[in-house]
């Protein structure tokens, strides 16, 4: 680059484009009603008791907002005016500063940081005029917009005089963004009306909070003490700063306490975090005159006894209900969220452990506010995992054994049983008999993928081929079912790695399951027995050719060494049809052939099941599901997750509000 060049750079100076300020400010600038709460907490930073606005009804005339704040010097608006991302906690502290003769209970932090609320007056012109009085001394200063270049706005400074007032006046004429006087009540009234100390007029009349339309109130009766009034308040903007929202204490309409706490209410824990969209909306007022002689002499707070814990437990009492009202849309959404991540565990369980695990989220969520997404799904697979474990095996392997027509003994096992473990039993009999229903819609059809359809079904229902295979005992051996493949090298097979326990054949499937054997001692010492599941594609006919081909995957297990020489080895051959030459079993030792009809396993299933199915489905047991968790459940597994964070279509949008 030549000299005159690098000399031209180095000299052109940083300019801002046209809409620069519009997006450093982004939503201050646009939106009316976070613009006005902008400046209105502008004053309240300011240490004001009192705003004054002036609201037009019509476009080219002028508002203005003025407070008895502290003021400013002209040296002090320079530098915090003119500043892009003036940093108040390093010049002026949190703490807000009041003017001299003010005297106030409490300390009032500020919610400005950055000082972007300042640019709220562009959302409606293009310039406005700003008095500002400090120490009986009044600086007039125009600021405007610049269509860029070295600077986003410019301040002209009028000129300077005497005054006997303190506090910042704000006025422009509204060229855009005009919204109704009722509207900018509301808005600013619902924000800071929580502050005794901090009045609010709008067009001569001064606000107050039971004349606006998002006061709740409802009288609560202390047994014993009293009666209180509790004001809910529902804030029509989200705010990320959380300050006068939560819970505050009135007395004789002073405040006691600092404004807008969660945790000033006595209990189990904190009843609402700060951080959640919920406290960044919602807001009450706790009336209770009947609490004046336990109040504090600097009216920090009360005093503990009786009467204030009494009171307080009102209060957090109807607050919870409150909230879990207002609530119970957001939480049923973040649930479901949770649940859809965790189907595939859910999937494994019966309607009873599901409802149970859905009762425990809905209470886990209104003790915990804080439990983020991740943490809510990490819950439910863990509960899951514990409801899978606890199946009441014990109970069912009895009822298995028992003769179908035995009802009399039935009848005595029954009257054994608490009324949760007739529960547990029946909903564990309807999620087998479900399991039957799926299998029987499947067996015969040869469209049907074993693999991936008939097979899992199996796997999980072993106890259909008889009692002794009901229980965590015999499981996949994958040992074994590598065993197969090597014997099967030869012939053409499908391949599968989602699926890697089962063995794909050309006309079918295949899979190994094996139980272990205990020495004296309790310790394991080898494979007790073997069970060889093949399951053939709708329509197959079994013939001597698949006996034999069963028997050799037998004789390769027990030639590879994978089990004793006594360990009794099962094959299960499954087909639709069953040929002549494959109708009984056969047995060679310790190994066994059973051929077997599809249809004629799933009724002998049906019978350990005591024919229960019509009695089962009236059941009232069968009734008590999760609502939440069903539904979740019926859906389709491709449908898209909501995104609990994401406004939906008609909720409010989260303003980008002061830092």
């Amino acid at each position: 680059m030549a000299a005159e060049d690098l000399r031209l750079f180095e000299d052109a100076p940083i300019t801002f484009g046209r809409r620069f300020l519009e997006r450093h400010a982004g939503y201050i600038m646009t939106d009316p009603a976070i613009a006005l709460v902008e400046l209105v907490a502008n004053s309240y930073d300011a240490g004001a008791t009192k705003v004054d606005i002036t609201w037009p009804t019509e476009y080219e005339k002028e508002f203005e907002i003025a407070d008895d704040g502290l003021g400013m010097t002209a040296e002090e608006f320079a530098r915090r005016w003119k500043q892009l991302n003036y940093s108040r906690p390093d010049e002026q502290g949190y703490d807000v500063e009041f003017p001299p003769g003010v005297r106030v209970k409490q300390t009032r932090m500020a919610f400005g940081q950055s000082g972007i609320g300042r640019h709220g007056a562009f959302c409606f012109a293009d310039k406005y005029l700003v008095e500002t009085a400090r120490d009986h001394i009044v600086n007039r200063i125009h600021v405007e917009l610049t269509p860029g270049g070295t600077q986003p706005f410019q301040c002209r400074f009028e000129d300077q005089g005497s005054c006997k007032w303190h506090g910042t006046k704000i006025r422009a004429q509204v060229k855009r963004s005009l919204i109704p006087v009722v509207q900018v009540c509301e808005v600013i009234g619902l924000k800071f009306l929580v502050v005794p100390a901090f009045s609010i007029i709008v067009n001569g009349r001064q606000l107050a909070l039971l004349d606006l339309t998002g006061v709740l109130s409802v009288s609560v009766d202390v047994s014993g003490v009293g009666t209180i009034k509790i004001h809910q308040i529902g804030a029509p903007l989200q705010h990320r700063t959380t300050q006068l929202h939560g819970v505050t204490w009135w007395v004789n309409g002073k405040m006691v306490g600092e404004p807008g706490r969660w945790d000033d209410l006595d209990g189990p824990g904190q009843i609402l975090d700060g951080r959640t969209a919920a406290a960044r909306k919602y807001s009450f007022i706790v009336e209770a005159d009947i609490l004046k002689p336990q109040v504090k002499p600097d009216w920090s707070g009360f005093n503990e006894g009786q009467s204030t814990n009494a009171v307080k437990r009102a209060a957090q009492d109807h607050i919870i209900r409150c909230l879990d009202t207002l609530l119970a849309g957001t939480r049923r959404m973040q649930k479901q969220a949770a649940l859809e991540q965790s189907r595939a565990a859910l999937g494994e369980l019966t309607p009873l452990s599901r409802r149970t695990i859905g009762v425990f989220i809905d209470e886990i969520q209104r003790r915990c506010p804080t439990l983020g997404p991740g943490d809510l799904t990490r819950t439910i697979e863990v509960l899951a995992t514990m409801e899978t474990a606890r199946t009441g095996q014990d109970l069912l392997r009895e009822l298995s054994t028992c003769s179908p027509d035995d009802l009399d003994s039935l009848y005595r096992i029954l009257r054994k049983w608490t009324a949760r473990e007739a529960e547990i039993v029946l909903n564990e009999l309807e999620w087998r008999l479900k399991l039957l229903g799926q299998l029987e819609s499947l067996v015969n059809n040869p469209s049907v993928d074993e693999l991936h359809q008939l097979h899992p079904l199996f796997d999980r229902g072993l106890w259909i081929f008889g009692p002794e295979y009901d229980g965590v005992e015999f499981t996949s051996n994958r040992a074994m079912n590598t065993t197969i493949r090597t014997l099967l090298g030869g012939t053409k097979q499908e391949t599968s790695s989602d699926r890697a326990d089962i063995v794909a054949l050309a006309d079918g499937s295949l899979s190994v399951h094996a139980r272990d054997s205990y020495d004296d001692d309790g310790e394991v010492d080898g494979i007790g027995k073997v069970l060889i599941v093949e399951l053939k594609k709708g329509g197959f006919t079994i013939t001597d050719k698949e006996i034999n081909q069963a028997k050799s995957y037998a004789k390769e297990i027990r030639k590879a060494n994978n089990v004793r020489g006594d360990t009794e080895i099962i094959a299960f051959v499954m087909g639709s049809v069953c040929g002549e030459d494959a109708r009984d079993d056969e047995t060679v030792g310790v190994i066994s052939i059973r051929p077997r009809r599809y249809d004629v396993v799933l009724k002998r299933a049906h019978a350990r099941m005591f024919n229960l199915q019509r009695q089962i489905k009236q059941s009232p047991f069968i009734a008590i599901v999760d609502d939440d968790v069903e539904e979740v459940m019926a859906r389709p597994l491709q449908m898209a997750l909501v995104d609990v964070n994401q406004p939906q279509d008609g909720a409010e949008r989260q303003p980008q509000a002061r830092q």
